[in-house]
Order: structure tokens, then sequence, then C-alpha cells
């Protein structure tokens, strides 16, 4: 049960790639790029040149997907590369510009609501399938499948389904990643969590709260390695300090 559900997850992400690479195809490799005067634009263009798109590694392209819209580049130099980003970012790429929170907001930043129905849907699934195939990861191992979430509450999409999904599917390492909510940073509306609506914020904290999510660690917790009891139990603990505090919409310094 356990290999269907990971190999399932793996196809759908790797059905999406296939889709968001071709999606952006029209697009092509920049000339030039225009950049602030900090910013190399011809040391980052030959780094970009490195290798055919669907191969350039994070080293090669983790300067221009830091820089890229803020200090280098425009809009369609974006779209050519977003698939590779996206990807590398799935992949586990940790520098900047590779977060997928800090992704979501250079979409914003394009106003990629506008942006023809194909794209748009490209990315939506692409953000849906990474969360799934990401929280079936080992959290020692993979960076956490929550920051998929905050991007897709940045972008407007409907993460409320992968919350339900995350209890519907309640692996060990599904239910891990899980525990590994920075609650403070959702409570107080900081870190990632700044530009969430406090709608949203107060929507998963109800969720996480909620019986049915201590409920499924209890249920699951013999399954998971008894070193990683310590994460649960701290999950616990900190679902039982929210429960006694009010919601604050307000971010605190």
């Amino acid at each position: 049960m356990l290999e269907t559900i990971v190999l399932t997850a793996k196809q759908d992400l790797e059905d999406s790639l296939k889709t968001l690479y071709p999606t952006f195809f029209e697009y092509p490799f920049p000339s030039s790029l225009d950049a602030s005067p900090l910013r190399d634009a011809e040391k980052i263009l030959a780094a970009l040149r490195s290798a055919p798109l669907r191969e350039i590694d994070a080293a090669a392209l983790g300067p221009y997907a830091a820089s890229a819209i803020t200090t280098v580049g425009s809009v369609d130099d974006f779209r050519h590369f977003l698939p590779r980003i996206l990807h590398c970012a799935v992949l586990g790429a940790s520098a900047y510009g590779f977060e997928p929170p800090i992704i979501a907001s250079k979409l914003l930043s394009c106003d990629w609501q506008q942006w023809p129905v194909a794209e748009r849907t490209a990315i939506a699934n692409f953000f849906y399938s990474a969360w799934a195939y990401k929280r079936l990861q080992d959290p020692d191992f993979d960076a956490s499948a929550w920051d998929w979430i905050v991007a897709m509450a940045k972008l407007d999409l409907q993460f409320r389904a992968c919350l339900d999904l995350w209890l519907k599917q309640p692996t060990p390492n599904a239910l891990l990643q899980l525990a590994g909510a920075d609650l403070k940073s959702l409570y107080r509306g900081t870190g990632f969590w700044q530009d969430i609506a406090s709608a949203d914020r107060h929507l998963v904290l109800e969720w996480i709260k909620s019986d049915i999510v201590e409920n499924a660690f209890i249920g699951l917790i013999d399954a998971m390695p008894p070193q990683r009891h310590w994460i649960v139990d701290r999950l616990l603990d900190e679902i039982g300090e929210l429960r006694r505090l009010p919601f604050r919409v307000e971010t605190l310094e």
C-alpha cells in the first residue's frame, strides 16, 4: 500500500514536469539579461548557457533564480527558466531562489494570474504534485513539505484539499513532515507565513489543533522509528499550547 502511494505520487510529479517544460517552450533563451549594476549579468548568462535547460544544475542556475525579476531579467526570461527552477526546487536545491514560497512571490510579481490558462494550469498542477510527493519523503533528508503549502497559499491555490489528503494517506513520513510545521511562525504570521492572509493561517491553525490531527499521530506513532517520537511529542505539546491561545491576526515584532 505504502509503495503504491509513493509510486503514484512520483508518477504524478513526473507527469506534471512533462507538461511544464513544453508549456513554456515558446519563451526563448535570452540573448542578454537586463540587470542591476550590482549583478554581473554576463557571468549569470554564461552559467545559464552551461547546459540545456533541463540539465542546468542548481549551482549554475542559482544566481539567476535568486535574482530573477527583482534585479535580473524580464518576465519572459523568467518564464523560460521557470520549469527548471521548479524542477530544481522539487529536487531539493537549498539555495535562495529555489524555496517554493520565494518562487511563488516571484510569480506574484510577474502578475502570473494574467498568464494564459495553460501556463497557470501547468504551474498549479506542479505545485500540487510537488507537495504530494514531498510529503512522503523522509524529513531528515528532504525539505519541508510545508514550504509547498505556504507557496500554494501565496498563489491562492486550493491548498485546503492538501490538508485533507495529508491525513487520508497517513504514512509515517507524511506525519513526520506534518510534525515539522513551524507553528510559531504560522501563529505569529512571520517567516514564510508573513504574507499569507490571516484567514488562511487561521484555517491551517484550526486544522492542526483539531482532534483528527492528534488522533492521526496517536494511531500511527508505533509505525514511526522510536528515535523520531520526540518530534511528534513536541508537536502535540505545541498543539496543546495553541488550544489555550486566541488566534492573533497581527504580526509580532
